[in-house]
C-alpha cells in the first residue's frame, strides 16, 4: 500500500468516526440542535481529527508496518476516538495554581 492511500483510508477511517458520533443528533428536532453544531471552531476541529486518522496510518506506513486496507481504515478511526477519549479524561486545573 502506498502512504498516499493509507493516508486517505485513514481519513476515510476518521470520517466514518466522526459521523458515527454525529449521527446521534438525527433523533434531536432541528430547532433544538446543539449551538456548536453551526460553529466553525467546532467543525474545524472535527476536521483535524478526521485527518488525524489519515496521519497516523501515514506514520504506521512509514515505521515499516505492512496492513490491509481495512486495518488501514480501522487505525483511521480508532485515531480521532482515542485523541477524544485522551481530552475528556485531562484532569482540570485548579485555576488558583495559573499563572
Amino acid at each position: 500500500m502506498t502512504m498516499s492511500d493509507g493516508f486517505w483510508l485513514g481519513v476515510l477511517g476518521g470520517l466514518l468516526a466522526e459521523l458515527f458520533s454525529l449521527s446521534k443528533l438525527r433523533y434531536i428536532p432541528k430547532d433544538a440542535l446543539p449551538l456548536w453544531i453551526n460553529s466553525v471552531w467546532y467543525w474545524t476541529i472535527t476536521a483535524a481529527l478526521i485527518v488525524s486518522g489519515g496521519v497516523l496510518v501515514s506514520i504506521y506506513l512509514g515505521s515499516g508496518v505492512v496492513m490491509t486496507p481495512l486495518l488501514a481504515v480501522n487505525i483511521g478511526a480508532s485515531a480521532p476516538l482515542i485523541l477524544q477519549s485522551l481530552v475528556s479524561q485531562a484532569p482540570p486545573i485548579d485555576p488558583s495554581r495559573v499563572n
